[in-house]
């Protein structure tokens, strides 16, 4: 399944042509394309138009994607400076991306739109970490945090084949080497 791929293997499979690791990249990071498009104020049609050059630009630039794990930094920088452009194309006013910027936060856009493209970002941050964290930890993360109804401990114990008191050591022990692996992708403090 592409989604337990990091951003560097799928980066690899794509400079190796292969369509599925394409499709996989453009779907971990559409979401977060469209909302960077849309919360700089272009309308739908023109953010479909950013949408497809931000990943256009990512074609032509994957043998220079030197660390993939900021990808989705990548797709915030790349889509903000294509939506920039097309501003300035529409207004056809010159004015500088800092301008630009400086005019979205006035008008009340930027604390909500930057929180949720942070979010987006970190999302898309933690599905790569969880890509990295494997197996077993893995699968009871996803478990325990990541399903749409949680299972009880119980559940956990007989899909996992694990004792119900170790679910909660382990679970400790995971969340650690989840945080380690969101250091070193430059999250912070996870």
């Amino acid at each position: 399944m592409a989604t337990q791929h990091s951003d560097g293997e799928l980066i690899a499979a794509c400079a190796r042509g292969e369509a599925w690791a394409w499709d996989a990249l453009v779907d971990r990071y559409k979401g977060l394309v469209y909302s960077v498009a849309l919360r700089s104020g272009l309308p739908e049609e023109d953010a479909a138009d950013v949408f497809q050059t931000a990943f256009q630009r990512l074609l032509e630039n994957l043998s220079a994607i030197r660390a993939p794990q900021g990808l989705a930094a990548w797709f915030i920088t790349t889509t903000r400076r294509e939506a920039w452009r097309v501003l300035r194309a529409r207004n056809r006013e010159p004015a500088d991306p800092a301008t630009l910027d400086a005019q979205m936060s006035a008008v009340g856009e930027a604390p909500a739109a930057r929180l949720e493209e942070r979010l987006l970002a970190d999302r898309v941050l933690v599905r790569e970490a969880m890509a990295q964290l494997g197996g077993r930890c893995r699968e009871l993360l996803n478990l325990l945090y990541f399903e749409a109804e949680s299972p009880s401990y119980e559940e956990i114990s007989r899909r996992l084949r694990m004792p119900i008191g170790s679910i909660g050591p382990t679970r400790a022990r995971c969340l650690q080497k989840l945080r380690d692996i969101l250091k070193r992708m430059g999250m912070g403090e996870a």
